[in-house]
């Protein structure tokens, strides 16, 4: 949900940029993205976690570590976009470490779970099985969903490096809906 929210206010930020520039919206620019199925294809691949669990789990290596290529290939395609790749990029690196060094799975702040009146270790299994709460420790913890965002629609928990890929998708949305080419003369007419 929160990337949802960054995207949103990165079409929301390149809209109004170009209402208050006078320009029409660049939403041609769409076509400028390249391997735009590649995120697309790393969102489905945590699906099977929701939907597919006792499968997920015996695969939660594979599912991440290809979810991640997806984004790192999609980066390397549109590295002339350096500022949101960076973030993205930085996001990723982030999200992935700390789910590798716990074995495939994120750690849950027993900090930020305390916020959410009778939400347990057990229901945050329920939900997420690539989740668990590290109420026994968990390697780069500090990297772990530790932000707690308790807001009714939006709430949940976050780590820094999905605060980082929704800036990073943020900026990249701004930079592809605000990117004015110049005007391509007209042809000449032959008489």
């Amino acid at each position: 949900m929160l990337l949802f929210i960054f995207a949103l206010a990165g079409i929301v930020i390149g809209f109004a940029m170009n209402r208050l520039q006078g320009r029409k919206n660049q939403l041609q620019n769409i076509s400028d993205i390249r391997g735009l199925w590649l995120p697309i294809a790393g969102v489905l691949l945590h699906l099977p976690f929701s939907y597919f669990p006792a499968f997920a789990l015996q695969f939660a290596w594979l599912l991440t570590t290809l979810s991640s290529l997806c984004i790192v290939v999609f980066l390397i395609l549109n590295r002339g976009r350096l500022l949101p790749v960076l973030f993205i990029a930085a996001g990723t690196v982030c999200n992935y470490s700390v789910i590798a060094l716990n074995h495939f799975r994120m750690p849950v702040s027993p900090a930020a779970l305390a916020m959410y009146p009778g939400m347990t270790p057990e229901t945050v299994y329920a939900k997420k099985v690539n989740y668990f709460v590290a109420t026994s420790g968990a390697k780069l913890y500090f990297l772990g969903d530790v932000i707690p965002v308790p807001l009714k629609w939006v709430g949940g928990f976050f780590s820094i490096g999905d605060v980082l890929l929704g800036i990073g998708i943020m900026i990249f949305i701004i930079s592809v809906l605000i990117k004015k080419y110049p005007d391509t003369p007209e042809p000449l007419s032959q008489s």
